[in-house]
C-alpha cells in the first residue's frame, strides 16, 4: 500500500527534473521570452528604454545584457535580473566602453555571461563583496575565439583604460571582466600580480 504514494511521488519528481532540462535546453533567447512573459517585461521594457535615451540600446543584446552569472543554474534558477532604478545610470559607461572594444573586434556584445548581481545572486556565484556586477557597472564576456585576443585587449587598455575607467579582469584567457570604476587589472587571485596585462 505504501509504495503506490512512494511510486506517484518518484513520477512527480522525474517529471520536475525532465521539466527543468527541457527549460535549461532552449536557447538563451527563448528562455528570456519566457522570463520577460513571466512578469518581468514592464521592468525589462522601462530599463531599455532609459539605455535608449542615453544612445547605449543597441550595444549588448536585451537576453545578453539580462544575464546575471555563469552559474546561474546553480543559484535558483535566476537567470535573468533588471537592475534597480537607482543603479540604471552606472551602465551607459560600460556600454560605450562594451562598443568601442565591438568595434574593434575584441569584444562580442552576444558573449556577455553577466551583467547585474543582487547580493544574493552574488554571494552565491562567488563574487567579491565589493563587486561592481553588484552596482550594474560590470559585464562578463567569453571572449571570441582568437589567439591574440589577450596581446589585443592588454595593448587597447594600456592605451584607452585610464580615460575610459577600465577595470579588466582575468578569470581565465578568454573569460573577462570590464567595468568603469577605475583603471586596474587583475587575474585569477583578484590581484595585478596575476592579471595577464602584467603577469610575466
Amino acid at each position: 500500500m505504501k509504495t503506490a504514494p512512494r511510486r506517484r511521488w518518484l513520477a512527480l519528481a522525474m517529471l520536475g527534473v525532465a521539466l527543468c532540462a527541457c527549460t535549461s535546453i532552449l536557447p538563451p533567447a527563448s528562455r528570456h521570452a519566457r522570463w520577460l512573459d513571466a512578469g518581468h517585461r514592464d521592468a525589462a521594457e522601462g530599463y531599455a528604454a532609459y539605455l535608449r535615451s542615453e544612445g547605449v540600446g543597441d550595444i549588448v543584446p536585451a537576453a545578453a545584457l539580462a544575464r546575471t552569472a555563469r552559474r546561474w543554474r546553480l543559484c535558483g534558477n535566476r537567470e535573468f535580473d533588471v537592475p534597480p532604478p537607482a543603479l540604471q545610470a552606472n551602465m551607459p559607461p560600460t556600454l560605450r566602453l562594451v562598443a568601442r572594444l565591438r568595434d574593434a573586434g575584441i569584444v562580442d556584445p552576444q558573449r556577455a555571461r553577466s551583467v547585474y548581481r543582487d547580493p544574493a545572486m552574488n554571494t552565491c556565484a562567488g563574487g567579491s563583496a565589493r563587486s561592481k556586477h553588484l552596482e550594474n557597472r560590470a559585464i562578463d564576456f567569453d571572449l571570441p575565439k582568437r589567439g591574440d585576443n589577450v596581446e589585443r585587449l592588454c595593448a587597447f587598455w594600456r592605451e584607452h583604460g585610464q580615460a575610459l575607467d577600465m577595470g579588466l579582469g582575468f578569470y581565465t584567457p578568454t573569460a573577462i571582466h570590464i567595468d568603469t570604476a577605475g583603471y586596474r587589472t587583475w587575474g585569477e587571485d583578484h590581484s595585478w600580480r596575476t592579471s595577464l596585462c602584467t603577469a610575466g
